[in-house]
């Protein structure tokens, strides 16, 4: 009877220790490096974030695979650099700006949810998606999250704007710049065109139909960047429209709901789940509801953070709620760094050097990473290894069980084994740095020591005497390196003290670098870019409109929280 007994508690014990361990996935959107309290800031109060490391690990050392949102989050996703994925931008533009363009994930990519959706579980994506919508036709959806693995999703296809925020519009920074440029080439155009007509060179007709022909792109352009609401500004439930333009004061709180509705229904079922909540802090436009307005002595971003610490917390009060806090991996991060830029409103990176947009600066690529699993993962830990947002996705394979595709190359790592003190040093050798489809930099931790090695070949082009850039900074214009620059980014995080270039240091580092990347891109295949202008340009007949006929009474309000 004894023995029984033993058997059936050994039994219970096995079950219990194979039960598949629920997914928590929070990304928030250009949060600085420093700008948690876990991280060294001591003026906004980010209690709930912290506790995260608090009760799990810190990683002090994670990097994202871009310095811009779409291409981070594709290699969150996939787990894959996005130069092998058709992500990585060619041009000026790096985002998906538009939500009804064809740019977007290809289906053939196999994202983390479509892997745990192999082992059962119940899979949500609460919040910015920004990873495409429609591919070919209006309404097929190929790019939609409920065709990339998941089965609910609420939230914004594109992202949150600058221009959503009525009271101040970023578009108005870059008028004077932009349009500017805009108008000059118009006017000479336009001249020389009377000139060539004065002349007898074509007729007046002739003339006025060229003139419209070059006129009718310059408003349309116009018209598209001044009215950025009218476009982008739309909230899905799964396939259906249900709030244009977003109410963004409030959106965290609706977001909430919706993540813990969405936890209620999975664990009710005992289904294991997967959740992303996707916050559209610490964007800009930043709004929020009244009871975080004016509360942080950080103005409008100190409000941001302290509602999406809210948030956070609601989320991981939701988890205890429900019973499964102890058998949930937890896992943080920002999709990129914080965007100096816009001055208050933008993020704090503390020592690094550089933010957003900056390429391979690590102020655009080191941001914040935590991770939580009680009975796995020690409280209070600390790693400043290098580590990848990309490592997420062999580190789902490895707590589901399930095998990624052997038809692919994954980039990632499995970074468990570092997490729980198995191993003490990063599963990586050599890390590329891209700023779009060009690599700008990179990193290097040897089998032995406790160094980490950073290989610059280009840097942004700041304006003079400044450390950012106009608006954002670009790929294409990035300063070309004569000597490239080695730092020891252990000992100088804020990359300002290059190595020697001509030490034995210098020589040895740089021809196994050199080596490095002559292999990483002999593993790169041809792929289809989702940034060709083809599939960027906004496909207008698929813009959609909730209670009229585009562009015309295009306003509803989500009837759940109305």
């Amino acid at each position: 009877m004894i023995l029984r007994v033993l058997l059936l508690v050994a039994l219970i014990s096995v079950t219990l220790a194979r039960k598949a361990p629920n997914i928590l996935i929070l990304v928030a959107d250009d949060m600085g490096y420093g700008d948690l309290g876990c991280y060294g800031n001591t003026t906004v109060r980010t209690p709930n974030m912290d506790s995260i490391a608090a009760d799990g690990i810190k990683l002090t050392q994670h990097l994202t695979a871009a310095s811009t949102c779409t291409p981070s989050r594709a290699a969150l996703l996939t787990g894959r650099y996005p130069v092998r994925t058709g992500m990585a931008p060619q041009g000026i533009m790096r985002v998906n700006l538009w939500p009804y363009s064809r740019s977007g994930l290809p289906e053939s990519e196999v994202t983390f949810a479509e892997i745990t959706a192999q082992a059962g579980y119940r899979n949500g994506f609460i919040g910015k998606w920004h990873m495409g919508l429609h591919r070919d036709n209006d309404g097929d959806n190929k790019h939609h999250p409920l065709n990339q693995g998941f089965n609910y999703f609420y939230g914004l296809i594109g992202t949150n704007l600058d221009d959503f925020g009525h009271e101040y519009r970023v578009i108005t920074m870059i008028r004077p710049h932009w349009y500017g440029q805009l108008i000059s080439v118009w006017g000479v155009t336009t001249i020389a065109l009377w000139c060539l007509m004065k002349f007898g060179y074509f007729r007046v007709t002739t003339f006025l139909a060229l003139f419209l022909l070059w006129t009718a792109p310059i408003y349309f352009t116009y018209f598209l960047m001044d009215n950025m609401e009218l476009f982008c500004s739309v909230l899905y439930r799964n396939y259906d429209l249900v709030e244009q333009p977003i109410r963004l004061a409030g959106l965290s709180q609706r977001f909430v709901h919706e993540g813990l509705e969405f936890m209620r229904n999975a664990t009710d079922t005992g289904e294991p789940f997967l959740l992303v909540m996707s916050w559209v802090h610490m964007h800009v436009a930043i709004k929020t509801a009244k009871q975080f307005q004016g509360k942080s002595p950080l103005g409008r971003y100190g409000d941001g953070m302290e509602e999406l610490d809210w948030s956070v917390g609601e989320i991981m009060k939701g988890l205890k709620d429900a019973g499964v806090e102890d058998n949930t991996l937890v896992y943080f991060t920002s999709d990129n760094g914080g965007h100096l830029e816009l001055g208050t409103d933008g993020g704090y990176n503390g020592k690094l050097k550089g933010g957003k947009s900056h390429g391979a600066v690590d102020g655009g690529i080191r941001v914040p990473g935590m991770v939580k699993w009680p009975g796995h993962i020690r409280p209070g830990s600390v790693t400043d290894e290098p580590t990848f947002q990309m490592d997420v996705v062999p580190l789902i394979s490895h707590v589901t069980g399930v095998a990624l595709p052997t038809d692919r190359k994954y980039d990632g790592k499995n970074m468990m084994p570092l997490l729980t003190g198995e191993i003490t040093q990063s599963p990586h050798e050599f890390m590329f740095h891209y700023c779009g489809n060009k690599l700008h930099a990179v990193r290097y931790r040897p089998g032995s020591g406790s160094r980490t090695w950073k290989y610059v070949t280009h840097e942004p082009q700041l304006l003079p005497g400044k450390s950012t850039c106009r608006f954002i900074c670009s790929c294409t214009n990035a300063v070309t390196l004569t000597t490239p620059k080695l730092y020891d980014v252990t000992s100088d995080p804020g990359e300002t003290s290059p190595i020697d270039a001509q030490s034995e240091t210098y020589t040895d580092i740089s021809e196994l670098i050199q080596k490095a990347v002559i292999d990483h891109k002999s593993s790169l295949d041809p792929v289809e870019s989702q940034f060709s202008w083809f599939k960027l340009l906004p496909q207008i007949r698929w813009q959609p409109c909730c209670n009229g006929s585009f562009p015309f009474n295009c306003d509803c309000q989500d009837p759940k929280f109305s």
